[in-house]
């Protein structure tokens, strides 16, 4: 133990310059014998929302960041599912997710969190834009859209924060067959004194934020719960169908109307919302994502897996 902390101490002390720019990393001796939470531990299969099938998610060796084994998700064409509150089915969706629960959890509205992972894209992974694929989102219960999304699309990796748009931090072709290191800092304040929102991968700074994340409209408006929500979920996806179809198909457009956070209403059009009661002659990618070494803390030391490994740290499985 008292290795480890030695090791965390020297290891922080030589990182004296601040990627962010903003002050979130200080660079100073941070002595900790323990790193951050595991992520996984606090999560479950959103099985209300996941088609029941036996190769959407499991704990498997052979490919891992740190350690012995990985979380592997997979999405094929069709894998929807719903509840009574919610179809995926009937709204242009589909998706494998492990979802925070209970929520508040993780973090709490008025919390700064860092939160660290690695994920793998499969070699043979495509994304389907127009339509969106979400590896990872912050959500409010109540309220439509995540606070912030790590979305694939069109052969770019981006960061969105809700009808806000956000950064472009980086090329699906680029991320494919290898591990990718992230990390993320987020301010769920009202009124954050500094940055709200600051993202890395493997090392290097992609994308920062200084307006809110949540308003006070938010707030007023939802249940005020946050949960994190992360593997494979896709939107819109009758897009990529209507883009690639070899038949002709009759659908009847959709149109997704949504609230902002200032107040007003939006609305996202796609082909149709039950693309899978239809024959387009094609079929959507299959997607596979590995995610390792997830940990979310108080401070970027306890969950970025480089200065982790740096420090000697243990990987978490």
């Amino acid at each position: 133990m008292r290795r480890l902390a030695f090791s965390i101490t020297f290891a922080l002390t030589a990182l004296t310059a601040d990627p962010s720019g903003f002050g979130l990393f200080t660079g100073a001796a941070f002595a900790a014998p323990d790193q951050g939470k595991s992520i996984l531990r606090q999560t479950r299969i959103e099985k209300e929302l996941r088609a029941n099938t036996k190769y959407g998610y499991g704990l498997v060796r052979g490919n891992a960041r740190a350690g012995r084994k990985s979380q592997r998700f997979e999405l094929r064409h069709g894998d929807c599912g719903g509840n009574k509150y919610w179809d995926d089915c009937s709204n242009d969706r589909l998706r494998i997710e492990r979802k925070e629960d209970p929520k508040n959890r993780i973090q709490r509205i008025g919390d700064q969190v860092w939160y660290g992972w690695s994920f793998f894209l499969d070699p043979s992974f495509r994304d389907i834009g127009p339509g969106n694929t979400l590896l990872g989102q912050m959500k409010m219960k109540g309220w439509r859209l995540p606070l912030w999304q790590f979305n694939m699309r069109d052969g770019k990796a981006h960061m969105w924060f809700g009808e806000d748009g956000g950064c472009t931090v980086g090329r699906v072709a680029a991320m494919r067959g290898t591990w990718q290191d992230v990390v993320i800092f987020a301010d769920y304040g009202l009124k954050p004194t500094g940055p709200s929102f600051a993202m890395y991968i493997n090392g290097k700074q992609v994308c920062s934020r200084r307006k809110p994340l949540i308003t006070a409209h938010m707030v007023n408006t939802s249940d005020k719960e946050l949960y994190l929500k992360y593997g494979v979920y896709s939107s819109y996806v009758s897009r990529w169908l209507e883009r690639n179809k070899t038949r002709a198909v009759a659908a009847r457009a959709f149109d997704d109307t949504y609230a902002t956070t200032t107040g007003g209403r939006k609305t996202s059009a796609s082909a149709s919302s039950t693309p899978f009661a239809y024959d387009w002659g094609v079929e959507l990618p299959t997607q596979i994502v590995f995610y390792d070494e997830m940990r979310y803390g108080p401070a970027r030391e306890l969950v970025d897996i480089r200065l982790l490994e740096v420090a000697g740290a243990k990987p978490l499985d």
